[in-house]
């Protein structure tokens, strides 16, 4: 009986690692309201051979809005850009081919 259960409870963990493993795969993008008129863009979860600060730079470029690298409350660095720019920041990371279209997330839509 204690072998059953400790095989469940194996079986668990694994199910675990294997959502945990799925759930970090994607690169999200939402947009988080800051008072009624502003609003930040947030992308989490970016490649880690990517540097970030490079993406950043171009975004502020390309969208024409300040953006910045933070560390979020987890540790993960996270790019932060004024306004609701979702959109675009998906349409610029499938045309340099930073990620796929199946491995984005945009959420609030």
């Amino acid at each position: 009986m204690e072998d059953i259960i400790q095989s469940l409870d194996n079986q668990e963990n694994q199910m675990d690692e294997i959502k945990h493993e799925i759930k970090t795969n994607f690169v999200h993008i939402w947009v988080q309201q800051w008072t009624t008129r502003k609003s930040y863009t947030i992308v989490e979860d970016m490649p880690e051979d990517i540097d970030l600060k490079k993406v950043v730079r171009a975004f502020k470029k390309i969208l024409k809005c300040n953006g910045c690298v933070k560390n979020d409350k987890q540790g993960k660095l996270i790019i932060l850009l004024q306004g609701d720019k979702r959109d675009e920041v998906k349409d610029f990371l499938l045309s340099e081919g930073i990620v796929k279209e199946d491995e984005i997330q945009v959420h609030g839509h």
